[in-house]
């Protein structure tokens, strides 16, 4: 099967996309070309490269930039791991495709979706947009960030850290994709007595200090480790819709450890 029907497959019915300004394109190898053999993974470390060609995988679905994120002066080391990246998988005939727009706001599989789920609580989004809001059962913030580091310690992460009073009581919960925690949105929408968000999707010295200045206990987790469920649901997703191709999902290497004093 081409490259070029799968990636077409996958933002089809993404109506909520705009096609001009979409991140879901393809950064190496022909659209054109025949594939197999899938890879599909949060972002394709060096490591996802490596079993890819152990794998004999000749196309990767790569849900972040796995060439980082340049501006007009790329750091010079980071530019030399493009280089170096690129080259191999030219040389290893894979081609490499990013699916992050399509994918983030799918309904039921997708990675917003998959993340609200394994939470286990009745989440409500517009499937336009990454926020979406719950009202659970009142706890306090210790508990709540308890469940949410139990949740995502198969996708590898051991712990959560917290802003604000871990022993207030909350019932509101707003919640983002990713780094897409905007808690001025989530905020906006509908008030929350606390959010849970991304290290990617906050700074401390603007929205953690505003959380902290109107009481707002911010539970923050890492990006990759909140959405590989999704990419994880992805790779079952393609299995189900092309029987006739092999579809991996290949570990990328996030795995975060929190030491504690």
């Amino acid at each position: 099967m081409k490259i070029k029907e799968i990636t077409d497959f996958l933002s089809k019915n993404a109506h909520w996309m705009n096609p001009n300004e979409t991140r879901d394109i393809m950064l190496c190898g022909d659209p054109e070309e025949e594939a197999s053999r899938i890879g599909v993974c949060w972002v394709a470390t060096n490591r996802v490269i490596d079993e890819a060609i152990e794998k004999q995988i000749t196309f990767l679905i790569s849900h972040e930039n796995p060439f980082y994120h340049f501006t007009t002066g790329p750091k010079r080391l980071a530019h030399l791991s493009v280089t170096e990246k690129l080259s191999r998988l030219r040389e290893n005939h894979i081609a490499v495709y990013r699916c992050h727009d399509a994918w983030d706001m799918m309904p039921e599989v997708g990675v917003a979706d998959i993340w609200a789920k394994s939470l286990g609580f009745s989440f409500t989004r517009s499937v336009s947009s990454y926020i979406q809001h719950a009202d659970i059962e009142e706890q306090t913030v210790e508990e709540l960030a308890r469940h949410v580091a139990s949740v995502l310690k198969p996708e590898g992460e051991n712990g959560v850290y917290v802003f604000g009073d871990i022993h207030k009581k909350v019932s509101r919960l707003g919640m983002g994709t990713g780094a897409a925690t905007d808690i001025f949105k989530m905020l906006d929408q509908r008030p929350c007595d606390v959010c849970i968000v991304a290290d990617d999707g906050i700074s401390n010295y603007y929205q953690a200090q505003y959380a902290l200045d109107q009481d707002l206990p911010l539970i923050v987790v890492n990006h990759s480790c909140c959405e590989i469920a999704g990419i994880k649901s992805m790779a079952g997703y393609l299995r189900q819709n092309f029987p006739s191709l092999e579809v991996s999902y290949l570990e990328e290497g996030y795995t975060i450890t929190y030491i504690t004093a």
